[in-house]
């Protein structure tokens, strides 16, 4: 029964994702003379094989702004939050495996008249919990919560801005990075085999419980 709770507790650990063997997801360094002409820019994207990934995209609310090397816009509102000022970006997972996020990490720039507040967003949700305290200089966000584990379905991150002091204020991702782990869904046979195995665990230590309580 010792080998059988081992084998348990391996199948346990092999489908539980605590982010400790985190790898890149999908990365870019943004290059070039002028990114933001692309919407979305996917040029020069690497990640995972098993994931399809938008790049970088801009919402409705902005215009491109020339500059090279990073993905830049202008027309942040300059009042309070606005659902069409945002960053956009859209990861999923192929046919038969599953994304289990960690982390999202960028580096920023803003104008001195551009966009002093954000937000990070998704669509796991709709787009309503802030997610993070992202800045205009870049930060790195978790994304370990149970919501961003387990995705089969495309999800998007929008990473909003506003406050600007002035309209043609510029707010610009240098670089991104999503961090996590991509792997095959079990199938339903092995799943089968983790219910029964648990059970077993289960009935062990129960015997073993009451074998220690006659002893005494």
């Amino acid at each position: 029964m010792k080998a059988t709770a081992f084998l348990i507790g391996s199948l346990f650990t092999t489908f539980a994702w605590t982010g400790a063997s985190a790898a890149i997801i999908s990365t870019n360094s943004i290059t070039g003379t002028d990114p933001s002409l692309g919407n979305p820019y996917a040029t020069g994207i690497s990640g995972n094989a098993n994931i399809t990934a938008s790049g970088i995209g801009r919402g409705a609310g902005l215009g491109a702004s020339s500059a090279a090397d990073r993905y830049s816009a202008r027309s942040w509102s300059t009042g309070t939050f606005d659902a069409t000022d945002y960053f956009t970006f859209t990861l999923d997972a192929n046919d038969g495996y599953e994304i289990n996020f960690d982390n999202f990490v960028y580096t920023g720039t803003a104008s001195g008249t551009g966009p002093t507040a954000f937000a990070l967003r998704s669509s796991v949700d709709a787009f309503t919990a802030d997610i993070g305290s992202p800045t205009a200089t870049g930060t790195t966000i978790s994304l370990t919560a149970p919501p961003f584990q387990h995705l089969t379905a495309p999800v998007e991150f929008r990473l909003y801005g506003y406050s600007a002091t002035g309209g043609a204020g510029t707010f610009s991702i240098n670089d991104y990075t999503f961090n996590g782990a991509v792997g095959a869904i079990p199938e339903p046979n092995t799943l089968a085999l983790v219910g029964v195995g648990s059970l077993l665990m289960l009935g062990n230590l129960r015997r073993t419980r009451k074998l220690t309580e006659t002893v005494k």
